[in-house]
Order: structure tokens, then C-alpha cells, then sequence
């Protein structure tokens, strides 16, 4: 249980250090923690999403689903449950500017009628903030009396998210400036200072985007439809170029009502916009001849075909993780996959990223269960489980982080992780 004393220990940017279980930190046993241990290397912290009576975002509508870093260093997140929420965290570095060193998470408002901003957050170089809006796809919704027949449960199944999605006008883009943040309070309930841009395919959400900041295009995939569109930022115009799926297949792994479409996309060094379509395969979106292209190559899988999450490293390698829990190496140069296997037995890789050291880092696990964290080191193709992500710091707070479906490196070298469970929090972890 957490005491009203965290915020105390938030404020003052407390560095924590946690010994738990049978002598482990983080998988770690305690001779391999304290080999070699400076102080501030290697802990955990955490963040509520707000300040607790004043503008902390309800438990419900917390789950951390978008992060995203700005060039200036800020590390802004978007929420799913019973409303969506935009968030901003600004790190304790810049010891110049007063004003800026908060080192809380500041709630920046919610976005009425929407449930979720689902891996859609991204940034241009001014840090202005784009994000997409859709319906809330963690909690799996009722499903009702399946018809008969060899594929009655896929069409009962797709009849109840059509039914959902009908009455839904569609997710909005939204543009968000930092010069809309204003030095007051934000209650819960108060609305997103957010222009909205409109919405780019009707009765769909937006479930996954990137950003081109060369051509100013935002590429966006929606659910349950899975069309692929294109938002110019110059012209302010949408276009819908088509579906990067066309199966209605519900392969779960752990949500059986979620329909198997590519949960990410991603923007590689040339401009092209990756993600994975029907039987595994990986589609790519050429900008300049405006067609969506079937690749001859598909991500790992045995049942499963979708992916989770992307990241690139700074030679513009792509890394990938699946539903089925792979971890994959894309080449696009070469149009080469490469299978690095699985970090853990169960399924879901949640979040990936790539640290300063050049070691991949990642969530996984199933929602019925703790997700773990894990790297893989690439030098050596080797991986390493990190463990649970507990935090400890008795008798002022602890806290047990079971879900995560957000993640990135900040240019600090912190790697700042999303939690996506009915009370969220920002962990923040020190290689």
C-alpha cells in the first residue's frame, strides 16, 4: 500500500534502492547487484499521474497505452479506460530552468467521448504533440450468442465490434502545443486544451501512428477496419489508402474480442511505414508512390500474426515484438527478418526499446498474468530477464507493477515505462 508520504518522496526525486524475495532485485541476484554498483545505477522510481486531490488522472482511465519524448527532453503520455487523458513528465535535468523542474507527472486533461490513445502519440521537431483517439481495447467488451457454423464465433465476434464501432463517429487527430499549457491546476474532468483535426476514417479508431518529420505526414492505422491513412500536416488533409488487412481473424492471444491487426507501425530512415498484414506478413506504405506494398518477407510466428511493438536503433535496424512474445530483427536495406526468439515462455512482447548502451530492452508477458522485464544484449545475442517490476520503499510507498504497454529511452538514458492497469503510474528505470 501506497502512504499519502510518496508525494513528498516524488517531489524531492528520491533515489531508490530495493532488495526483495529470496535475495533478487529485478532477477538479479544480490552479489551481481552489488558488483561493481554506483549510486544511482541500476533502480526503479515511480510516478503517479498527478497530484493526488488536485489533478491526478481516476484510477480507470490511467492505463498508460502512448509515450513519446520531445526534442527538448519531455516525455509525454496518452491513456486508455473510461476516458482518455494527455500527460507530461519533465525530467530533473535542466537545473537552469526553474520552471521547468517539476519531476512530477503533470495531467494536461482529458479528451472527451474518447477512450484511448493507443501507440498514436508522436512529435514534430518544434515538440508540437500529435495523438490519435479510438475505443478502449484492453477491457474485452460482452460477446453475445455466437452463430452457428465452422466460423459462427468469428462472424458473432465481428458483428459485436461492429455493432460497438457503429455508434462511434470515429477517432479524432488532435494537435497539441506546449503553449497551451498554462500554470494552473487541471482537474480531472477538465478537457484537453487540443485542436481537433478531425477524424480520418469514420466509425474507426486509431489504433497505432508514426510520423514522418521530412515529408510533414503522419501515417495512422485504424481498428477494427485496418485501413491505413495519411494526414499532411501542411494541407491539413486526410487520405484513406485502403486496408493493410482483409481476414476477420481474432487470434487473442489473451484478448479473444481483439481482431489480429498490427498494434504499431514504424517510419525507417527512408521515409517507408512498416507493420504486419494477414498471414504474418509485413506491409510497407511507399510515400512518394502512395500504395501499400506486400512484403516477401513475415515476422515470426506459429498462430499469432501480429506485431506488437516497433523500435530502431540509430542505424535505422528495426526491432520488432510479436503477440506470440517474439523478439525480431528487421534489416529494410536488405528485407531480411530475423528471428532472436522468445525472451519469455508466454506470449506478448508489450513495449521495446533501445538504450544509450546499445541494449535492447523490453516488456512481456499476458494480461493474465505480471509482465517481466527483459534485454537483449546485441553484441552478444544473448537475453536477460530482468524480473518484476516492484518497487520498494518501505514505509513510505511500495508498488507492484503488473501490465505495461508503453516504453522508450529518454535522452537522459532513463527508460521510462509505461503501466496500463486500473491505477497507473510512470515507472522511470536506471540502467
Amino acid at each position: 500500500m501506497k502512504s499519502n508520504s510518496i508525494k513528498n518522496c516524488m517531489a524531492g526525486g528520491c533515489i531508490l534502492l530495493v532488495l526483495f524475495g529470496a535475495g533478487q532485485l529485478f532477477g538479479f541476484e544480490v552479489t551481481k547487484f552489488y558488483e561493481g554498483f554506483k549510486p544511482g545505477d541500476h533502480h526503479l522510481e515511480i510516478r503517479d499521474l498527478g497530484f493526488e486531490y488536485a489533478d491526478q488522472i481516476a484510477a480507470d482511465e490511467s492505463a498508460i497505452t502512448s509515450l513519446v519524448e520531445t526534442p527538448s527532453g519531455d516525455i509525454y503520455g496518452g491513456t486508455t479506460g473510461r476516458a482518455c487523458h494527455l500527460f507530461v513528465f519533465r525530467p530533473f535535468y535542466e537545473q537552469g530552468k526553474l520552471e521547468r523542474q517539476s519531476n512530477n507527472v503533470r495531467h494536461l486533461g482529458k479528451i472527451s467521448g474518447h477512450e484511448s490513445i493507443h501507440h498514436s502519440l508522436v512529435t514534430d521537431p518544434n515538440g508540437v504533440i500529435y495523438f490519435g483517439t479510438g475505443l478502449n481495447e484492453i477491457d474485452q467488451p460482452p460477446i453475445s450468442e455466437p452463430p452457428q457454423g465452422v466460423d459462427g464465433i468469428v462472424k458473432g465476434l465481428w458483428s459485436d465490434t461492429k455493432k460497438r464501432y457503429d455508434k462511434y463517429e470515429g477517432g479524432h487527430l488532435y494537435r497539441y502545443d506546449i503553449a497551451n499549457e498554462k500554470r494552473t491546476w487541471i482537474k480531472n474532468d477538465d478537457e484537453c486544451a487540443a485542436k481537433d483535426l478531425g477524424v480520418p476514417v469514420p466509425h474507426n479508431g486509431i489504433y497505432a501512428m508514426t510520423i514522418n518529420n521530412q515529408r510533414k505526414e503522419i501515417y495512422g492505422l485504424t481498428y477494427p477496419d485496418g485501413r491505413f491513412f495519411v494526414y499532411d500536416i501542411n494541407t491539413g488533409k486526410f487520405a484513406d489508402v485502403g486496408a493493410v488487412c482483409e481476414k476477420k481473424i481474432y487470434a487473442g492471444p489473451d484478448n479473444r474480442t481483439l481482431r489480429n491487426i498490427s498494434r504499431d507501425l514504424i517510419c525507417d530512415d527512408n521515409g517507408f511505414v512498416y507493420g504486419s498484414a494477414d498471414d504474418a506478413v509485413m506491409f510497407r506504405y511507399d510515400p512518394d508512390k502512395k500504395k501499400i506494398e506486400k512484403l516477401a518477407v513475415k515476422i515470426p510466428f506459429l498462430y499469432f500474426t501480429a506485431v506488437e511493438v516497433f523500435t530502431k536503433d540509430p542505424g535505422g535496424i528495426i526491432y520488432g515484438g510479436t503477440a506470440e512474445g517474439y523478439l525480431f530483427r528487421f534489416e529494410p536495406a536488405r528485407m531480411k527478418v530475423t528471428n532472436l526468439g522468445k525472451p519469455y515462455a508466454q506470449r506478448r512482447i508489450r513495449a521495446l526499446t533501445v538504450g544509450k548502451n546499445g541494449v535492447i530492452y523490453g516488456l512481456c508477458g499476458q494480461r493474465d498474468n505480471h509482465c517481466r522485464m527483459f534485454t537483449y544484449n546485441v553484441a552478444e545475442s544473448e537475453f536477460d530477464d530482468l524480473g518484476l517490476m516492484r518497487v520498494i520503499r518501505e514505509p513510505y510507498y511500495s508498488w507492484s507493477g503488473i501490465q505495461f504497454d508503453a516504453m522508450l529511452t529518454g535522452r537522459d538514458g532513463i527508460i521510462y515505462a509505461g503501466e496500463s492497469e486500473r491505477r497507473s503510474h510512470l515507472f522511470l528505470y536506471y540502467p
